[in-house]
């Protein structure tokens, strides 16, 4: 019985001591845990401070300053009818070094459609040059579509000159 005992004791006393290296390293993991999602939210304050930054100081300056940031979809229409629904659901980013990224998910018969590339912009004309890089549609890649921009406050219209389909409208609310 001694020898049970003791063996016993020193199993325990080894459980004990696995058990507070464990309990350390979750200590140290959550100490991580809690600096990296510091970080990450002091990143996210910094990147909408200098979005929201330089669009404040510049709006109104540019079609390039107020068109850069992150814009939610509220409609499309093409020949005045809507083929992606009365509620489509989108996204366009804009970045101040020439970037953008579309997705528009259709609510009605059309086919849901994103794009990307670069854009230029001409503040005379008031236009916008979307230079499509890659699409879901593959026939668009490498074209240029030219777009009229009106800034009403906090949306954007986009209107594409009428082409083989028609006229097409865009309407955007800006998101941040």
């Amino acid at each position: 019985m001694v020898w049970c005992e003791v063996a016993n004791a020193d199993y325990s006393g080894q459980l004990h001591r696995e058990s507070a290296v464990r309990i350390e390293q979750m200590h140290a993991m959550n100490e991580r845990a809690r600096t990296v999602a510091t970080a990450g939210s002091l990143l996210a304050i910094l990147m909408a401070a200098t979005i929201g930054g330089t669009r404040a100081q510049a709006a109104g300056t540019s079609i390039k300053d107020q068109l850069v940031g992150y814009w939610k979809l509220v409609s499309v229409t093409i020949n005045d009818s809507t083929p992606y629904g009365d509620n489509p659901q989108g996204s366009m980013l804009v970045d101040v070094n020439g970037h953008y990224s579309v997705i528009v998910v259709s609510d009605g018969g059309a086919r849901n459609i994103s794009y990307f590339g670069t854009y230029t912009v001409n503040d005379a004309d008031k236009t916008v040059t979307m230079h499509i890089d890659g699409s879901t549609r593959a026939r668009a890649d490498g074209r240029d579509q030219k777009r009229l921009v009106t800034f009403n406050g906090d949306e954007l219209i986009e209107d594409t000159p009428p082409g083989r389909r028609g006229s097409i409208k865009m309407t955007w609310r800006r998101a941040n």
